[in-house]
């Protein structure tokens, strides 16, 4: 596995896949926000800041809806999460961001666009792991993939979920925003939209996992994507949080 950095290290990857015309998704990563159609992986560091946050955002209602909601909701995380400390920060900035979500729908004759998010924000207190909709985080701590989020998707019979989700932002009603905590330590998390989750199996998730370093685990998770077919746009970050102690 690979070394642990003194710095945040973060992976980031998003593309419209082999399917699609339009690339729906979105990702944010401490206030760079990117909706690129050709993806390639990008490896940045960053000072640890408090807060620090990561999204990933799958936007759904076709043509310029997806990625008009996605691009919007993460616009909005990205300006009030500087202010974030606890969950119920999280939690406000989400509803504003679904009401937003919802706004620009209406305004521009989309109704019915909407987009799920799933993030990670670091701060001296801990971390805050968070989504609405089937876009995922998990651990990945030694690279082994543990869900962190819940999945707002209908269960086929055997308990799966299915690509019908039973919330986003954008919708009329209040959105209850998943949310849970983690002591501020060292670890490896990812987020990514079901295009990637839907795509590779848990196996194939350790088997990505086990490259050297984390630029090599993100071209893993490209090439076995793809390979798989990539139906839909897939979008995914890594933050590798280092042993941080307390952070400024």
């Amino acid at each position: 596995m690979w070394r642990p950095v003194s710095r945040l290290r973060v992976v980031a990857f998003t593309d419209v896949g082999l399917r699609r015309k339009r690339n729906e998704d979105a990702i944010l990563v401490a206030g760079w926000l990117c909706q690129t159609h050709q993806g390639s992986v990008v490896t940045m560091d960053f000072e640890p800041t408090d807060p620090f946050v990561c999204v990933v955002a799958d936007g759904m209602g076709g043509h310029a809806g997806g990625n008009t909601a996605s691009r919007t909701a993460l616009s909005v995380i990205a300006e009030g999460s500087p202010g974030w400390r606890t969950v119920d920060d999280v939690s406000a900035t989400i509803a504003y961001a679904n009401d937003q979500v919802r706004g620009v729908g209406a305004q521009t004759e989309l109704a019915g666009l909407g987009t799920t998010v799933a993030g990670l924000c670091v701060t001296a207190e801990g971390i805050i792991v968070f989504n609405v909709g089937d876009s995922r985080v998990y651990s990945i701590t030694g690279g082994w993939p543990q869900q962190l989020s819940h999945d707002d998707a209908v269960l086929d019979a055997a308990g799966n979920p299915t690509n019908v989700i039973t919330q986003s932002l954008g919708q009329p009603a209040p959105v209850q925003t998943h949310v849970t905590t983690l002591p501020l330590q060292a670890g490896t998390y990812l987020l990514c939209s079901d295009g990637v989750s839907g795509m590779l199996t848990e196996p194939d998730l350790r088997a990505a996992f086990s490259g050297a370093d984390l630029a090599e685990c993100a071209a893993n998770v490209v090439t076995a994507t793809r390979a798989n077919g990539a139906e839909d746009n897939f979008s995914f970050v890594i933050v590798d949080v280092p042993d941080l102690g307390r952070i400024h």
